[in-house]
């Protein structure tokens, strides 16, 4: 028991360093969330040019509000790990209620519905990863705690064939949605597209995917979703930048399905399930 609260059933641990770093990432991954989530109300709520909008003082307005978010977070997260609260649900729940709380207190009853419900929920998954990367389960039969975010490791030949597979990927589901919009072409023509698209996709996915996936294997998020969401979301940026903020719902939900798809990829090919350590 600890203070009133039963920990031998699922009892969690945590150190400095897994809470700094869970902190700056949440922190670094909220700010990024916070920005492309309001670009993306504004641009399918209303007609302004969302370049219009976008400055220093709007980025740096994102990231203030990310480090009010966090403050209220970790304040609440003290007293709640204090109290033995240390299950994933707890930080959810903060992350969400601290959201609502700044909502309500910045903007009173005045304020986008979408954006709202949407804010929310993206505050409780940062609550979630929170709590994912900064406590660890310990091994009743030894104490240790248990590395269960490490249980998918890595070679670097591995992570080379990973990247070539998932450039491939991309490469091939470019030529498909090229001859979807401009009809059957010649061998020649499609050499040239299969060449153009493959040396497209093997630097970004060499610089953006091997970045992608150094920061989250760093962190310890190896599972499958992480790079199939980064994936997702790269896609999601990159067909912002070509459409100039005006968004083409068909072409960038695909662009956001073969994101995630080739990340996928990349995962599977990369990772090979290892033993729990403890």
């Amino acid at each position: 028991m600890e203070n009133g609260v039963e920990m031998n059933k699922n009892p969690q641990i945590m150190s400095v360093e897994w809470v700094l770093i869970a902190l700056l990432s949440v922190f670094a991954l909220s700010s990024i969330i916070d920005i492309l989530l309001f670009i993306g109300v504004i641009a399918l709520s209303t007609s302004i040019n969302v370049f219009d909008i976008i400055s220093v003082d709007f980025i740096a307005s994102s990231i203030m509000g990310s480090g009010y978010w966090l403050a209220g977070v970790g304040a609440l997260w003290f007293i709640a790990h204090r109290l033995g609260y240390r299950r994933w649900w707890a930080l959810a729940t903060i992350g969400a209620a601290v959201s609502i709380g700044l909502t309500v207190a910045f903007n009173g009853a005045h304020f986008d519905l979408l954006w709202f419900v949407m804010n929310t929920l993206v505050s409780s998954a940062m609550g979630w990863v929170l709590w994912r990367l900064a406590y660890r389960q310990i091994v009743p039969e030894t104490g240790a705690p248990r590395l269960g975010l490490g249980e998918y490791q890595i070679t670097i030949g591995r992570v080379f064939l990973a990247l070539f597979c998932g450039s491939l990927v991309g490469s091939g589901a470019t030529i498909v949605v090229f001859m979807m919009l401009f009809g059957l072409i010649s061998f020649v023509e499609l050499s040239q597209v299969l060449i153009m698209a493959l040396s497209i996709w093997l630097g970004g996915v060499f610089v953006l995917g091997g970045i992608s996936m150094a920061v989250l294997h760093s962190l310890g998020l190896r599972q499958w979703y992480g790079m199939t969401i980064v994936g997702g979301l790269i896609m999601f940026v990159i067909s912002f930048v070509i459409f100039q903020g005006g968004l083409e719902p068909e072409l960038t939900l695909t662009m956001v399905a073969v994101g995630c798809v080739v990340g996928w990829v990349i995962w599977r090919v990369a990772y090979r399930r290892a033993p729990l350590e403890g």
